[in-house]
């Protein structure tokens, strides 16, 4: 097996096998938007929304609030590459951090896809060619990372949400676009490249590509890039410390997210607050995780 079908094969792998919904088809976002021309012009400038998003967004309404902008803006906008990656993101955070809802969290982020998908122009040229779409990702450059990491987010977690067939079938998808984007810049997003496949070694098996050793690589790699990002350590103490049942690395990384303030990455707060209620639910839940 090639070391790319491995990584493909492993990355379905990185969600529980329990799901068991059939398989979906989420809604291209080369297809365009059906905002109204009335809700678009009351949009604002994009200087605006990134004022809203920067001071309000650690709440549901306000994200909303938000999203609303961003949807009526790129309806007039629809080449504005910036706003789509801002809407993917944004719908992204609401699902991941202010909603216990599935069939909520799935129309956010299959949502997040599709805006996401709209932001790479290089992308939708290849599709029109005829590419498949975990080809023409690779027509992307580093101006398009963003979009391809917050698609790709997106779409893995909707993926793995809507039930293991879906997993399977946007499997090399996925792993396509996470791999480029590695390769244009690792350091991109608070290492969030590296933090992915730091998680994608610790789920997957050995025989799909899976290994310990290089998990703890690709996390310890992504703490010394950004230390303060809480991210890294609840992921990494939710996928490795976990499966290796190594219970000082999981509660030290999760100390280390419950005890550090927020502010010390101040431009990314709503998201750090996030991930510390993650490691407290982690944290509470310890006992079910660890055999001793």
């Amino acid at each position: 097996m090639s070391t790319f079908r491995s990584l493909a094969l492993a990355a379905a792998l990185l969600a529980p096998l329990a799901l068991t919904s059939g398989c979906k088809t989420y809604k291209s976002g080369l297809s365009g938007s059906t905002t109204s021309g009335a809700a678009a012009a009351e949009a604002g400038s994009f200087e605006e929304i990134q004022q809203m998003w920067n001071d309000n967004r650690d709440s549901a309404e306000d994200l909303d609030a938000i999203i609303a902008k961003l949807e009526a803006f790129t309806a007039n906008n629809a080449d504005h590459q910036e706003s789509l990656i801002l809407l993917s993101r944004a719908l992204y955070f609401r699902a991941d951090g202010f909603t216990d809802d599935v069939e909520e969290k799935k129309a956010l982020w299959e949502r997040g896809v599709t805006v996401g998908e709209a932001a790479m122009a290089a992308f939708k040229a290849r599709i029109d060619k005829g590419d498949k779409p975990s080809d023409a990702v690779f027509a992307l450059q580093k101006d398009d990372q963003m979009a391809i990491y917050w698609t790709a987010t997106n779409l893995g977690k909707w993926a793995r949400a809507s039930g293991f067939s879906t997993l399977v079938k946007y499997k090399g998808y996925v792993a396509k676009m996470m791999t480029h984007c590695l390769d244009l810049d690792e350091t991109s997003y608070y290492a969030g490249p590296v933090r992915y496949w730091g998680a994608f070694y610790a789920v997957a098996p050995g025989f799909a590509g899976g290994d310990m050793n290089k998990s703890r690589e690709f996390f310890e790699k992504a703490k010394t890039m950004n230390p303060e990002a809480f991210s890294t350590y609840v992921l990494y103490a939710d996928t490795y410390a976990v499966k290796t049942q190594d219970r000082e690395l999981f509660d030290s990384l999760l100390k280390y997210v419950l005890e550090t303030p927020s502010d010390v990455i101040p431009e990314l707060i709503p998201e750090q607050d996030v991930e510390k209620k993650k490691a407290q639910a982690l944290m509470d839940s310890a006992s079910e995780k660890f055999a001793n």
